[in-house]
């Protein structure tokens, strides 16, 4: 039986390289993004090539979009076997003094509220396959950057949530993953938003970054997110990983022989 998996965020950049490697990998996949014409495109692509793909647009922030996602998995393919919390947001790029309210609850809406909605939604289904949550983190879950008050507070949430799964559902595998500085649309907001939102210094750091070519290109650390979503043990649950440690890439070799 070809396992399940819904990816959010899944339009660009990390989630849908992760998507293309997992269609590759016989996955079924539920993608998800607010970007309803991009979605679409990647689903009809992976279908082209003999892959099982649907597009479900919407905001994770809302119940009724999590739920959609769950019942398309359940209705076309029996179940759900893996949730990949890739969606987010990086903007408000401001101190705690200077940021708009409305924009730093946005940005808990999307990053952590929406991850537990999902979560919560297909726990049953999870519950029942033995299933895995996947949820991208970052570094800066553990490392505070001056005006991103917004995306290390939810990422560091978005860890305990992760670790708060696995604690409270033993027939399910729980990760957070550190996916590195990946060259995706978000690293593009930072070089431009951060020029007045951050510290000089780290602003021109991670602009140096990427002139230096030293972004990941996406498909190295979706490499690693498709390998933890089908075959992550479940002994890992509640760590908080990065795609590049040795037990990580030697389970992406695995991947890669079978």
């Amino acid at each position: 039986m070809q396992p399940t998996i819904i990816i959010t965020g899944a339009s660009r950049g990390l989630g849908a390289a992760t998507a293309r490697q997992l269609a590759q990998l016989g996955a079924n996949l539920v993608l998800n993004a607010r970007s309803e014409r991009l979605l679409t495109a990647l689903a009809h692509e992976i279908n082209e090539q003999g892959g099982q793909a649907l597009a479900v647009a919407g905001d994770v922030s809302q119940p009724a979009v999590c739920d959609a996602l769950v019942a398309a998995a359940l209705e076309t393919f029996g179940g759900v076997d893996t949730l990949i919390n890739n969606a987010a947001v990086l903007e408000p790029i401001a101190s705690i003094a200077e940021t708009d309210v409305r924009a730093w609850r946005r940005h808990i809406d999307i990053n952590l509220i929406g991850p537990y909605l999902l979560t919560r939604a297909a726990l049953p289904s999870l519950r029942e396959r033995h299933g895995r949550v996947i949820n991208v983190s970052s570094g800066a879950a553990v490392s505070v950057l001056a005006g991103w008050s917004a995306y290390c507070a939810s990422k560091a949430a978005l860890n305990q949530l992760s670790a708060s799964v696995a604690l409270e559902e033993p027939d399910v595998t729980s990760l957070a993953v550190r996916p590195g500085k990946v060259d995706t649309d978000m690293q593009a907001v930072l070089r431009q938003a951060g020029a007045t939102g951050m510290a000089s210094a780290d602003h021109r750091r991670f602009v140096q970054h990427f002139e230096k070519g030293e972004l990941l290109p996406p498909e190295r650390p979706a490499a690693a997110l498709a390998a933890l979503a089908l075959a992550a043990p479940h002994d890992w649950s509640g760590q908080f990983i990065s795609w590049n440690d040795p037990q990580v890439q030697m389970l992406v070799q695995s991947r890669i022989k079978d």
